[in-house]
């Protein structure tokens, strides 16, 4: 299995932001240092997107940059909620917590918070990624293969016939009635992407090494 790609790493720590704030300080003070320290290019500046501590509100900073190290500076977007911090990047969710740990305790130190550390409920992830292998999803099992063949000479009068269909993609899901079910792991081919380039995409409620571990993992299974 080959990473192409990564189309988003996503983390989201749940947390009471009024929590980290017992005090009540006015936390609007937060916006212009935040946007200077990460350079983000767009961010709240009409009073009705800051309405921190008020139901259903979320505050935006999108186009920013994380120095990751000395040598990599990474794009990051941020947005606050009421019950917690959700960051993407299009590196990796390891990057995407750095980022939040960073954070997080540059501006309990920079205006006197709590330690996140010690309101942290959990952690949540969501990745997404381009790969490619040869594997065709048709060696699960044979009866899919000749199901396919079954299907194409089925369709006649096309303009473009013959048509040749193959299994296109699987996914596992948890059962629906789970209060906040995790998102389902998907791998399936590319959407308008010719089948010979073996481009894939796939998304898992995973880290992003976890994630290309599973995918390696049913590549194995692919080819027995």
């Amino acid at each position: 299995m080959k990473l192409l790609s990564v189309k988003q790493a996503r983390a989201i720590w749940l947390i009471q932001l009024v929590d980290l704030n017992p005090r009540g300080l006015n936390l609007v003070a937060l916006i212009p240092p935040i946007t200077k320290k990460y350079k983000f290019q767009q961010f709240p500046i009409q009073p009705e997107e800051l309405g921190f501590g008020k139901e259903i509100k979320e505050i935006k900073f999108s186009g920013g940059s994380f120095q990751k190290d000395a040598q990599h500076d990474i794009s990051i977007d941020l947005t606050l909620y009421n019950d917690g911090l959700v960051v993407d990047t299009r590196s990796s969710t390891e990057d995407s917590d750095s980022f939040l740990n960073e954070f997080l305790n540059w501006i309990s130190m920079e205006f006197d918070l709590v330690p996140y550390q010690e309101v942290l409920r959990s952690k949540l992830y969501h990745s997404e990624l381009w790969v490619k292998t040869d594997k065709s999803l048709n060696t699960l099992n044979p009866k899919l293969e000749n199901f396919a063949k079954r299907l194409t000479s089925l369709i006649v009068g096309h303009n473009h016939h013959p048509i040749l269909f193959e299994t296109y993609g699987i996914s596992f899901w948890t059962n629906p009635t789970i209060t906040l079910p995790p998102g389902p792991f998907k791998f399936e081919r590319a959407e308008g992407v010719p089948f010979n380039e073996n481009r894939y995409y796939s998304a898992a409620p995973l880290q992003t090494d976890v994630h290309i571990e599973m995918l390696e993992e049913l590549e194995n299974i692919l080819s027995r």
